[in-house]
């Protein structure tokens, strides 16, 4: 009996534990908290307005991470782009994020027109010849279930019980949504959202229209550099940050 005492003690005493735990993983670390500015101008305007729009409000400089390699034939990779600043404001039941980072290299094109002929009667299927060319990008990454008070999914695209949603911008193709449940199973879903990217003066200004995403939800960045031959899981990216 005093035997099954000490155990049913023990397991009360592991459940607090993990119940404690549970209850400081939602809370933010110091400094990776982001205030989410109210903005008296129209979503339109946010995101095609220019550096005069969102100069008045105030950038968050968050630290980005460089992924290790994946295979053994991944050339080196020097840490190029150390932060992005973020920018959010509610606009429109929306949520408007604004990703700025300095980046040497104006990596991106304008792709050929899709013919219209349906691929399987096109008479001939021709690869690009710039096979080895990548362009540069940036996504927001937030938790698809809307419980702003859960625990944050696996920075490694979440995972079965908590899922991601990815909104994904790139300098060449556009905007498009993504959804993931864990590491390789990033998929498209079809749909794009409003966006805009400007590249000056060695500096990408992108700005990204998500739902209106509640106070307490956790939101993470990341940003491929197209000439250090970035895509896929190789890349620059933060760790969870929290919404005010």
């Amino acid at each position: 009996m005093r035997t099954h005492q000490l155990l049913t003690i023990a397991s009360v005493c592991l459940l607090l534990t993990a119940v404690t735990s549970a209850q400081t993983a939602i809370k933010p670390a110091s400094g990776q908290s982001l205030s989410v500015a109210a903005s008296p101008v129209s979503v339109d305007h946010l995101l095609n307005g220019g550096p005069a729009v969102w100069n008045q409000i105030a950038a968050k400089h968050v630290a980005l991470n460089r992924t290790p390699p994946l295979y053994d034939t991944d050339e080196p990779a020097a840490v190029e782009i150390p932060v992005v600043d973020v920018r959010l404001a509610r606009a429109g039941g929306k949520l408007i994020v604004q990703l700025s980072w300095r980046d040497a290299t104006h990596d991106a094109t304008t792709l050929t027109e899709v013919p219209n002929t349906p691929p399987e009667t096109r008479f001939l299927k021709v690869p690009t010849d710039a096979d080895d060319r990548f362009f540069d990008a940036a996504a927001v990454m937030f938790p698809a279930k809307a419980d702003a008070g859960a625990i944050a999914p696996s920075l490694q695209m979440g995972d079965a019980e908590h899922p991601v949603e990815i909104y994904y911008w790139n300098g060449t193709r556009g905007s498009m949504v993504m959804q993931a449940q864990g590491r390789s199973t990033t998929k498209r879903t079809g749909q794009n959202f409003p966006s805009s990217g400007i590249y000056q003066n060695g500096r990408w200004n992108v700005t990204f229209e998500l739902p209106d995403l509640a106070a307490g939800t956790t939101v993470a960045f990341a940003v491929w550099n197209g000439s250090q031959k970035d895509r896929d899981g190789r890349k620059y990216f933060s760790v969870w940050q929290v919404l005010e």
